[in-house]
C-alpha cells in the first residue's frame, strides 16, 4: 500500500511540473497538432487528468451515471482548471489509499471498455503508467521545440521534499 501511495504522490509531483512548464505557452502553441502527443499537447493533458478522475471514480465505486456526458462536461474547462484538479486528484488517491487496507487492492474493479474485471491495483497501476506515458509525450513534443523541459525523475520528487519539508 504504501509504494502505491509513494508512486501516486509522484504521479502528482510530476504532473505539477509538467504543467507548470505547459501554464507558460500560449494558446496557439498548445493547440498546434503533434505527432508525439494524442492531437495536441491541451488534449493530452486533458485527457491525462480525465482518466486520473474516471479511475479514481471506479476505485471509489462512484462512477458516474452517464460516462458520456461526465466526459464531455469534464473536458470543457480551461487548462488551467485541469492543472488545479491535478493536483486535487493527486490529494484524493492519497485519501483513497489511507482510509483502505491491503484487501482493497485485490477488490475487483469494472472498466466500462475492457471485456473483464481487473483488481482496484491493476487499475491504479494502468492510471499511473497512463499518465507517465502521456507526460513523456508532453516532455518529448516541448523538447523538440527548443524548450527546456524539466527532470521529473522520482529521486527529484525525494530531494526537493528534503529540500523543502512541509
Amino acid at each position: 500500500m504504501e509504494t502505491l501511495r509513494r508512486f501516486c504522490r509522484y504521479n502528482a509531483w510530476a504532473n505539477t511540473k509538467v504543467f507548470k512548464i505547459c501554464s507558460g505557452l500560449d494558446a496557439a502553441a498548445l493547440s498546434e497538432a503533434e505527432a508525439g502527443s494524442l492531437s495536441n499537447l491541451e488534449e493530452t493533458l486533458k485527457h491525462l487528468v480525465g482518466v486520473e478522475n474516471f479511475y479514481l471514480h471506479l476505485a471509489s465505486d462512484t462512477v458516474p451515471a452517464d460516462i458520456a456526458a461526465w466526459r464531455e462536461a469534464f473536458m470543457q474547462h480551461p487548462l488551467n482548471w485541469y492543472m488545479e484538479r491535478s493536483a486535487a486528484i493527486g490529494e484524493e488517491y492519497q485519501e483513497l489509499l489511507a482510509a483502505r487496507d491491503a484487501d482493497f487492492l485485490e477488490g475487483e474493479l469494472r472498466v466500462p471498455w475492457l471485456p473483464v474485471p481487473i483488481t482496484v491495483r491493476d487499475g491504479l497501476l494502468q492510471v499511473l503508467t497512463h499518465s507517465g506515458h502521456h507526460r513523456a509525450q508532453v516532455l518529448s513534443v516541448l523538447g523538440a521545440r527548443g524548450l527546456k523541459v524539466p527532470d521529473i525523475d522520482y529521486i527529484y520528487m525525494l530531494a526537493e521534499a528534503v529540500a523543502a519539508p512541509q
